[in-house]
């Protein structure tokens, strides 16, 4: 009787197991490239290239261009790799699924005009100008102590003190940005919009219409702050300007 060994064995199976890879040929086994091996994460859109570039112009918000596009705030983040919900004029947007471009509105307040573009009340009632603690323009950053440019201005207030709208006009947003904190923006028309940061909680949601002095939410001290305090911004054609200018 004739004793095959283990190793006899092993040897003789990978034998067969070439001679039938062999005859398989080229059509019975594709070798796997980098690319078969990587799992997918991203929208089938993003992932095939389809979509179209959308040019951002003055005035246009994130929102307003992904109502016109039937797309989230969501996807265009993701399909940008964007690290902000402010976008600026000239900056280009890929719409993923998008087959055309289109013509994004500009927005119209409740009363069906356009908002004025100046005389905007103070989003803190009672405040005034003596209550600014940080002006616009250039900085030392308070926490991270380098150059920094500050596009809005800080108005002092308690917790929990009632932020109101500073004109009226429709929301684009309201939720939590990096640094910012928690966050509502509002479009006045006349490509005018205001921002409120470091909100502790909101009122309003997306595509809500609000009128002057109506709450918004309340003073807090969320996102990248020292302490309790509204940071308002005022953005004028994408730009960031003083707000002091248009407030009395």
């Amino acid at each position: 009787m004739r004793i095959i060994c283990p190793q006899a064995r092993m040897i003789a199976a990978v034998a067969v197991l070439y001679a039938f890879v062999a005859l398989l040929g080229p059509a019975g086994c594709t070798p796997l490239t980098p690319s078969h091996g990587r799992e997918v994460t991203s929208s089938p859109s993003l992932v095939s290239g389809n979509g179209v570039h959308h040019t951002v112009r003055a005035g246009e918000t994130l929102w307003r261009i992904s109502k016109t596009y039937g797309v989230s705030v969501a996807e265009l983040v993701e399909a940008n790799d964007l690290e902000s919900y402010i976008i600026q004029p000239g900056q280009k947007l890929l719409i993923p699924g998008a087959s055309e471009r289109r013509e994004v509105p500009e927005t119209q307040t409740e009363t069906g005009g356009s908002a004025p573009d100046a005389d905007l009340a103070w989003p803190l009632a009672g405040r005034g100008r003596g209550s600014v603690t940080s002006g616009f323009g250039p900085r030392t950053h308070p926490i991270r102590k380098t150059e920094d440019f500050h596009k809005g201005i800080d108005i002092d207030g308690a917790r929990e003190e009632r932020v109101l709208a500073a004109a009226a006009g429709e929301i684009v947003f309201a939720g939590k940005m990096t640094g910012y904190g928690t966050v509502v923006m509002i479009d006045h028309g006349n490509r005018l919009i205001t921002v409120y940061a470091h909100l502790s909680r909101t009122t309003v949601k997306l595509e809500n219409l609000v009128t002057t002095g109506q709450i918004i939410g309340y003073v807090g001290t969320s996102g990248t702050s020292t302490g309790s305090h509204l940071h308002f911004e005022v953005r004028h054609r994408g730009r960031a300007v003083d707000p002091l200018g248009y407030l009395p």
